[in-house]
């Protein structure tokens, strides 16, 4: 992937690659600074700071096409009371999940997920089909048969540790006052106006930002100590 030559990025700054020296490399920052990285773990951190610019490119374009006009906004409450796994795969499979009598909802709306049990907003979704209707499978949830809906998501954003999500407590909703309360209900959806929404959605991303940089540096620390 590396070419002596060319230039880079980490979480530290840009550099500029000196030297090949498998496992590891010389580069020089733009500051000056002369440092030994390993190859492998700086192949990973360029890749994700790639993968971090294309999915904002997407996003940005994706609000572009967005309409806007009649797009709803909606914060959803969920319990996490029998979501033992509480991985990203095992949490985007119960987002998708829509109880019967919920709001009518399109390609389109947006989501901010709220989790009770932690008190925190962790997620941000996009609706990009409509809700598919399917029949729940056994559950401590609710019965055997009973109707649900799927629902097709994108995922714009999702906090890697619920522990270090946006605590409900540090948030103000303009657009809904009584909204710490009526949030402790399992399955409510809250309408927002956009200002709200996107204010909520952009503390999330800075936050998934904050997660990748912290662990990023924490394979550099791993590889100086080496």
């Amino acid at each position: 992937m590396f070419q002596a030559g060319e230039k880079y990025a980490n979480r530290i700054g840009s550099y500029t690659v000196l030297e090949l020296n498998p496992p590891k490399m010389k580069v020089a920052y733009d500051d000056g600074t002369i440092a030994q990285l390993n190859i492998q773990i700086q192949e990973r951190i360029w890749q994700n700071i790639l993968d971090e610019t294309e999915a904002e490119r997407r996003k940005i374009a994706r609000r572009r096409e967005r309409p806007t006009t009649d797009a709803h906004l909606f914060v959803r409450s969920i319990s996490l009371v029998d979501v033992e796994d509480r991985s990203i795969a095992a949490l985007r499979e119960r987002m998708t999940i829509m109880e019967a009598g919920a709001p009518d909802v399109k390609p389109g709306d947006r989501f901010i997920y709220y989790a009770i049990e932690p008190r925190v907003f962790f997620a941000v979704a996009t609706v990009t089909g409509p809700p598919i209707e399917t029949k729940r499978k056994m559950s401590a949830k609710g019965s055997e048969g009973e109707t649900i809906y799927i629902l097709p998501l994108d995922w714009d954003v999702q906090a890697r540790n619920l522990e270090n999500a946006i605590a409900l407590d540090s948030v103000e909703l303009e657009s809904e006052p009584n909204f710490r309360k009526l949030l402790q209900k399992p399955e409510s959806y809250l309408s927002v106006n956009e200002d709200d929404f996107e204010l909520l959605a952009e503390l999330l991303t800075e936050l998934t930002e904050e997660e990748f940089e912290e662990e990023e540096e924490e394979e550099e620390e791993i590889e100086e100590e080496a």
